[in-house]
């Protein structure tokens, strides 16, 4: 049986490599989202869970790595 963790950390997952930056950029009033050195679109490279990526932690995760190098974690921790 999977832990509430582990099913949240799937449901991440499942979101995230659903994104469209473009579209969500639009909707919130912005132009898509570009570079700020060659005003290439961004768009999403890869999403992995913290385990799949390597990540030296024990917390449940994904890693959401975009086309202009930059990479952001998000960490589901249990407090209680």
């Amino acid at each position: 049986m999977l832990s509430y963790e582990e099913i949240l950390e799937r449901a991440l997952l499942a979101a995230a490599e659903e994104i469209d930056l473009e579209m969500v950029a639009e909707e919130a009033g912005e132009a898509p989202l570009r570079d700020e050195r060659d005003g290439e679109p961004v768009e999403i490279d890869s999403v992995v869970t913290l385990a799949d990526g390597g990540f030296m932690t024990r917390d449940n995760g994904i890693s959401i790595r975009l086309s202009d190098g930059r990479e952001y974690t998000i960490s589901i921790n249990r407090y209680r």
